[in-house]
């Protein structure tokens, strides 16, 4: 098969799984009332994750001694 071929089969499957993606999202979404809520959850989770991640990379004797740890 000539490589522009699979280049463009490559391009329609992401798409096609993306499309499946957002659409298991949305009925997820939509049944349930309490994801809105557990999203922005999860939210918060990553970007407290993020921080400590960020905090932690930083070289030093003890990178995450200045990070609070509950």
């Amino acid at each position: 098969m000539p490589h522009r071929f699979q280049l463009f089969e490559r391009i329609a499957f992401s798409l096609v799984v993306l499309f499946a993606v957002a659409c298991t999202a949305f009925i997820a979404y939509e049944q349930c009332p309490g994801v809105e809520s557990a999203l922005h959850e999860g939210e918060d989770l990553l970007r407290q994750s993020g921080e400590y991640a960020l905090a932690c990379s930083a070289p030093a004797n003890n990178p995450c001694a200045g990070v609070p740890v509950d």
